[in-house]
């Protein structure tokens, strides 16, 4: 796969003994190993410490097939789950060698709530063939269903270790950039300088390496020489096609020579940079090579989406709401898109726009929790009003009728709101604000049976 050829990955320590790690934290990985097995992980601890590192390590070790998922993905986690990840959890692995597969969520402690039940929910469905690793920077992030169905393991270390392994990162952009100094001509040196810089989150050094590579017209097309390893059966990508072929005509390591010509990276670095400027809140810069990008391709999912959040920050909804709109024409039914839709008619006070958004949401993914609160939170809002103008009238005739007519309405307004409500809780029965929700409703609907049903849930809930 092309994404071997990125250097941070292609160097990553395949093996656990490999890997810097705290001694008592290595004999729990290699106990997995010599058990040939593992439980659904939390790795937890600071930035940079190699939990994302010592998880695919220890998935290359056991042979297992792995799938890795970036939990700070903006906008597109979910369906990614629900698709990408379900599919891939969901099928028995190739490999003769794994007993089980892995889905690597990293950074999971940026995912959102829903998120997370969600993943809570595949790890009961697929727990027996595949298994979840999760790393996060606070595991006070994670929500207790998710984090109560892993073995956590904490990757707590002193300040001189988290020091070595920071160092390691620097080091290794800086050997890069060193490489490319002496041979100028081999600019992949430089981009993966970037790379590494930019895994690093040494974003001012990342953005001086990416904009040299824009200066000297980088488009990292070129040829990649690949073969499959017989003892792994994954295949591997190979620096030139000499010692490519080295290792299948004269060693016999390999099989199944293949060429493919690598696709540009130019609207990668384009990219990478407006995201740098996002970091730094300079969005007009941003913007500038979000422009320069658009040039190559202006229907890159990718770009329409940062610009989309560019623009969210900046104010300017409307424009937000247009760059929504397209990704749409591009993924009609990315489920994500059409509820930030939603949120975006709500915020404009578009009421039956977004009611409309929400329940195009709901119909296409109807699993989908925001889309029921929201919509419920919507509706509520509007009680608001009503009450305000049932206390301002007065002792006539005229306001005892309106007063009346406003009773009715808000009921209707209640009675609206339930099945969102209902299904929220039937999808998340730990929902504590849902039955909430539900028990004052019932109270003030006069529906006795249902409200002391809510009671008891709340009870429980608030208990546990």
């Amino acid at each position: 796969m092309t994404d071997e050829f990125i250097w941070v990955e292609k160097y990553r320590p395949k093996k656990i003994n490999d890997c810097i790690l705290p001694e008592s934290i290595k004999k729990t990985f290699i106990a997995f190993l010599e058990e040939g097995s593992i439980p659904n992980l939390l790795l937890s601890g600071p930035p940079g410490i190699g939990k994302t590192t010592v998880a695919k390590a220890l998935c290359e070790e056991l042979g297992a097939d792995y799938y890795v998922i970036n939990g700070s993905d903006e906008g597109r986690f979910l369906d990614t789950v629900r698709n990408q990840a379900k599919n891939f959890a969901s099928t028995v692995s190739l490999m003769d060698s794994s007993s089980h597969k892995v889905i690597i969520i990293d950074e999971a402690d940026n995912t959102t709530h829903d998120v997370q039940l969600l993943l809570r929910a595949n790890i009961e469905s697929f727990y027996k063939n595949c298994r979840f690793i999760f790393t996060c920077n606070y595991k006070n992030r994670i929500i207790e269903p998710l984090h109560s169905r892993c073995s956590v393991i904490d990757f707590s270390i002193d300040k001189n270790a988290l020091e070595v392994a920071t160092k390691n990162y620097k080091n290794s952009y800086l050997n890069l950039e060193a490489a490319y100094n002496v041979s100028n001509k081999d600019t992949l040196y430089l981009y993966n300088a970037a790379l590494v810089a930019t895994e690093a989150k040494d974003y001012n050094v990342a953005l001086g390496f990416y904009e040299k590579l824009i200066e000297l017209g980088y488009s990292g097309i070129s040829m990649n020489y690949y073969a499959v390893e017989k003892e792994s059966g994954k295949e591997q990508v190979f620096q030139d096609e000499k010692s490519r072929n080295f290792s299948v005509d004269v060693i016999g390591t390999h099989d199944s020579p293949r060429d493919e010509m690598a696709e540009s990276v130019e609207i990668d670095i384009l990219r990478s940079v407006a995201a740098i400027y996002k970091t730094k809140e300079n969005f007009l810069k941003s913007i500038e090579y979000l422009e320069k990008a658009k040039l190559i391709n202006e229907n890159d999912i990718n770009l329409i989406l940062l610009e989309s959040n560019i623009r969210w920050d900046m104010g300017e909804v409307d424009a937000y709401q247009r760059l929504i709109s397209k990704a749409l024409e591009i993924e009609p039914n990315n489920v994500d898109l059409i509820f930030n839709l939603g949120v975006v008619n709500a915020d404009k006070g578009n009421f039956d726009d977004a009611i409309s958004y929400y329940d195009k949401a709901i119909e296409m993914d109807p699993s989908y929790t925001k889309a029921y609160l929201n919509a419920a939170a919507l509706i509520l809002e509007k009680e608001g009003p009503m009450i305000e103008e049932m206390n301002s009238l007065g002792m006539s005739t005229a306001d005892y009728n309106r007063y009346d007519e406003l009773k009715i309405e808000r009921e209707n307004l209640y009675k609206s709101a339930i099945p969102y409500l209902e299904k929220v809780y039937n999808l998340e029965n730990d929902n504590l604000s849902a039955a909430r929700t539900l028990k004052n409703i019932y109270s003030a609907l006069g529906n006795t049976e249902q409200e002391n049903k809510y009671k008891v849930i709340v009870a429980e809930l608030e208990n546990n």
